[in-house]
């Protein structure tokens, strides 16, 4: 046992007094070792602060361009957990996985605690006068000052900016975000004159066509993306309709997995398959072609030579353009960031052919993007900074000393800045470049807006006070304004309120303002008329641009594809842990960013498993291990970007850097081509949570195509025949349930992989992180995981998911194999772990057939750092070292329905109680309530024809059902 620091052993008087506690810690939990510090009174409670009841608070979560609409659980004044706000009109209860992760963030150890001057602790009153009087100073003696932030998506912060400008006319903003889909943003500014990110309406869509787009994985609104996909794809019976994914992608996305029909393409060319298909759908399937446009000038788009450029089977993408034009105005067709601004022209041209736009891609309906600074113009800026061009630098949430590609001109710019200033959560790589380090508060502990929609504005407010030192940016910005004797409010959440009073409240509305206000902050947000916007045309003129630049030929040879990651995303979470443990969902690899090869390239270049190679683009050069990916396009690389910092104690060491081998002149700077890969001749091993891929013949993750399911109901029934159980013989008398039957139903039709219940139940169920080296020795914690299963031919396998947690069944091989009854099963059908008792012989986990106990081989907890134990949840138990531990159904927040039901004196409701993994999935795949209620919906689950339980020919009775996964291909041969 491992003893606190300081303690050589337990005394008997210690051991006593602990023993006669225990009864009294029973009932609650405790983290804290022993004589870690005294106990402070709760003598005055704050108002509206329950002890032991949770209170809740809209917020908004902002991601690059994307903002999503969150509920925050907080407990004594601490912020525990973050679900989807189900009142926000645009993410409407879907909340990204990195927002629930973020939460860690908040009591991050690592963050900045106080203002820094060049490395020596500071005061914010000094930091205020100084940069003031420099601003001042600036603005006197007509210096240029250099404001680099983020992208700027709230309106109040524009309006901010705007009275920046107005007191300093030498303000130099520009907003960075080094993962942004710069090349749609640039190609949407020359079709219509402006930038567009439309709003994208999957749940009116019946085809989808992604171009190596990832919108149901990386994509920040994946979340909203996955809800409005799965609603067509919820399968009620045989006959029922769903809609078809085509994807067309190099490498293997987690929307690649999940697709119907996918094809290999190589990246480059899809801006000529797309202007093929425009080419097609005119001519054989009269869909007009805009104004200025004649078919002559797709010529060299004909459909057979575009397939071969890019690998494809010509008969394939004729019947694409079958489905495509059948669909009409329900088709969808969108572009990922890594193509180049030609192919996201070929996509507005088919979304405007088929009708979609006003349909399913709304170009009213969003508001205009945030003016956006690529790595070209901020090449530009850094080289005016190098020569001496701005008095005054002020980095705000953007790290460019890392992100930007040349760190030496970082270097030489940053250095000739007389005074920087670096406003951010840590210290960071730009923070050691700049004088001034100052903290800001974490997005939890700030005010501020947002506008997801032309007719929508959500609403941020702090959750809980700031922990450490540290100030809202834009708090500080209006304090330096004040000094400078600029008018202003004298508060950020004043200068807000203000703002909404006369840009977002109703003029002539009989409600007063504070009622509205409050309404707002209670819901997260208001709705209120959308701003009329004239009729968007496309340019023809740049149109024809696009396409006589376009070419359906390839560049040869290796081509590189950069995505952010999916949990580090573009390396603002790099010091997460929960982030950097979260298997990637398509190679199930954490903690760094293997290279993905195809099986035909690693052969060629004789590269094996986990072999480290060199991947070099002009003069820079990478090296990090391979993964042999099944499903990769030959020729096409992938790395996700986001890792190899060189700052934080969780980020330091994990991964590479990728961002240097971006080409800043490059108008598609994440499809990178000319690159060489070259065997090192070392190995590394790469930590995964899934060593193997197949299901060897067993039909754990099942699967049937939308024809075999609905006109072979004979075929069907033989699929599964043969694993239904038949009077299986048990030695374990028949349980009774004569109240509550909890189980759980899981549709994989609806589950995408996209592994946000992972990250809820970490968050709720206190779950640790262990480590890479933890990860390589096989155990890792997580109470729940999305085993993800290749069939058919490696080289284009199809892909199912399957998510794996304790199936709490009624006759559990774990129950009667523990020696000390440490696992039991309670009346309402869960099977129960006694953490107290448990002595950790594993018998359970041996005799467990489908391996979710994991078992503590560590002390994780007792040496965290302050103040990262304020994250724990005080109703679950922190367990210490050497116990098993499993899901529960998160047995709190039955126990809390339970009581607040007998409270007001009636029965549960169906659907009242989600566990945090049914609360996080945004495709509403998991499904919880009570089996003896005949209309509860997991009941009526359960009877579906779909349904089949994992292993029931053991006789173990698991509580939790699955329903087969349904799939629409359009090519049935290709499915496994």
């Amino acid at each position: 046992m491992r003893l606190p620091d300081g303690k050589d052993a337990i005394s008997r008087r210690r051991f006593l007094t602990l023993l006669s506690a225990s009864a009294s810690l029973a009932v609650g939990t405790s983290c804290s070792r022993i004589d870690r510090g005294t106990i402070v009174p709760f003598t005055k409670r704050p108002g509206g602060i329950i002890p032991g009841v949770a209170n809740y608070y809209a917020s908004t979560f902002q991601e690059g361009l994307a903002t999503h609409g969150v509920l925050v659980k907080a407990r004594e004044g601490r912020p525990i957990h973050i679900a989807g706000n189900s009142e926000h009109a645009v993410s409407r209860g879907s909340a990204s996985l990195r927002a629930m992760g973020d939460l860690l963030g908040l009591y991050d150890p690592d963050r900045l605690r106080g203002p820094l001057y060049k490395g020596e602790p500071a005061t914010w009153e000094d930091a205020r006068k100084t940069l003031a009087k420099a601003l001042s100073d600036a603005r006197l003696m007509e210096r240029r000052v250099l404001f680099l932030t983020n992208a700027l998506v709230s309106p109040t912060q524009k309006a901010l900016l705007y009275d920046l400008r107005l007191a300093l006319p030498g303000l130099r903003h520009a907003a960075f975000e080094p993962a942004a889909p710069q090349p749609e943003i640039a190609e949407s500014t020359a079709l219509f004159g402006k930038a567009i990110i439309p709003r994208v309406h999957l749940d009116r869509a019946g085809v989808v066509l992604s171009l190596q787009s990832d919108f149901l994985g990386t994509d920040p609104n994946a979340p909203v993306f996955t809800r409005d996909f799965s609603r067509r794809r919820a399968v009620s019976g045989r006959g029922s309709g769903m809609n078809r994914l085509w994807v067309l992608e190099g490498s293997m996305t987690l929307t690649g997995a999940n697709a119907d029909q996918r094809l290999q393409a190589r990246p480059s060319a899809l801006a000529g398959v797309a202007f093929a298909l425009a080419l097609l759908l005119n001519q054989k399937h009269a869909l007009p072609l805009p104004e200025g446009l004649t078919p002559e000038d797709f010529k060299p788009f004909e459909i057979r030579r575009a397939a071969q450029a890019a690998g494809i089977d010509p008969a394939a993408l004729r019947l694409l353009a079958d489905n495509l034009a059948h669909a009409g105005k329900s088709a969808l067709v969108l572009a990922g960031p890594a193509l180049t601004p030609q192919a996201h022209a070929a996509c507005y041209l088919l979304n405007s052919m088929l009708g979609a736009v006003g349909n399913t891609l709304d170009l009213a309906g969003a508001p205009p993007p945030p003016e956006l600074t690529g790595f070209s113009e901020l090449q530009s800026l850094l080289q005016k900074a190098e020569q001496g061009e701005f008095a005054i630098g002020i980095f705000w949430s953007t790290n460019p000393a890392y992100a930007f590609p040349d760190h030496s001109l970082w270097k030489k710019a940053v250095a000739k800045i007389p005074e920087t200033y670096r406003i951010g959560l840590y210290e960071d790589e730009t923070a050691l470049d700049c004088a001034w380090r100052l903290p800001e508060h974490h997005w939890l502990e700030s005010w501020g807006d947002f506008e997801p929609s032309s007719d929508y504005v959500s609403l941020r407010q702090p959750v809980s006070g700031p922990i450490h030192d540290t100030m809202q940016a834009e708090e500080f910005l209006l304090e330096c304004l004040r000094r400078m004797k600029v008018r202003t409010r004298p508060s950020y959440c004043d200068y807000l309120k203000s703002r909404w009073q006369s840009d977002v409240f109703p003029a002539g509305s009989p409600v007063p303002f504070e009622s509205f206000w409050n309404a707002a902050l209670h819901d997260g947000g208001a709705r209120r008329e959308p701003r009329q916007q004239p009729p968007f045309v496309m340019n023809a003129a740049a149109l024809k641009d696009a396409i006589a630049t376009s070419s359906p030929a390839t560049a040869g040879g290796l081509e590189l594809v950069l995505s952010p990651g999916s949990g580090v995303y573009d390396g603002r979470y790099a010091n997460n842990g929960w982030l950097n443990e979260l298997p990637d969902p398509v190679t199930k690899s954490d903690w760094g960013n293997p290279v993905l090869l195809s099986l035909s390239d690693a052969e060629r270049l004789g590269v094996q498993q986990e072999d480290v190679v060199s991947i070099s683009i002009g003069s820079m050069t990478v090296e990090t291990p391979v993964i042999i990916q099944p499903g990769q396009s030959p020729g096409v690389a992938a790395l996700a970007l986001g890792y190899g910092r060189r700052t934080g104690s969780v980020a330091v060491g994990i991964g590479v850097n990728a961002y240097p081998l971006i080409n800043i002149l490059s108008k598609s700077p994440y499809l990178l081509t000319g690159v060489k890969i070259i065997r090192s001749g070392e190995r590394r091993e790469i930590p995964k949570t899934q060593m193997h891929d197949r299901m060897e013949g067993r039909q754990l993750a099942r699967s049937l195509t939308l024809a075999e399911y609905s006109h072979e109901p004979e075929h069907h029934g033989e699929k599964h025949a043969k694993h239904e159980p038949h009077h299986t013989a048990s030695l374990i008398p028949e349980l009774k349930f004569p109240q509550n039957k909890w189980g759980m139903a899981i549709d994989l039709s609806l589950c995408t992989g996209c592994s946000a219940c992972v990250i809820a139940c970490q968050s709720e169920n206190n779950v640790p992180v262990v480590g890479p080296e933890r990860i390589l020795d096989g155990r890792h914690m997580q109470w729940i995981r999305i085993d993800r299963y290749y069939e058919g031919d490696l080289r284009s396998p199809s892909v199912l998911h399957q998510p794996m947690l304790c199936q709490h069944c009624d006759n559990a091989p774990c129950e009667i194999v523990c020696p000390v009854n440490a696992t039991t099963h309670s009346p309402d059908g869960l099977n129960q772990m006694a953490y107290n008792r448990c002595v950790g012989t594993r018998y359970c986990s041996n005799n467990c057939p489908f391996k979710v106990r994991r078992f503590n081989f560590f002390d994780y907890t007792s040496t965290k750092r302050e103040p990262e134990i304020l994250v724990y949840n005080p109703e679950v138990t922190v367990r210490p070292r050497g116990v098993m531990e499993k899901c529960t159904f998160c047995v709190q927040r039955i126990q809390d329905v339970r009581q607040l039901a007998k409270f007001e004196s009636r029965q549960v409701r169906d659907g009242e109680i989600q566990p945090a993994c049914a609360a996080a999935c945004p495709a509403g795949a998991i499904v919880f309530g009570d089996l003896n209620d005949p209309e509860s919906r997991v009941s009526k689950m359960v009877k579906m024809d779909r349904h089949y339980r994992l292993l029931e020919e053991l006789g173990i009775k698991p509580s939790v059902t699955y329903l087969t996964d349904i799939a629409n291909p359009a090519i049935t041969k290709d499915r496994a």
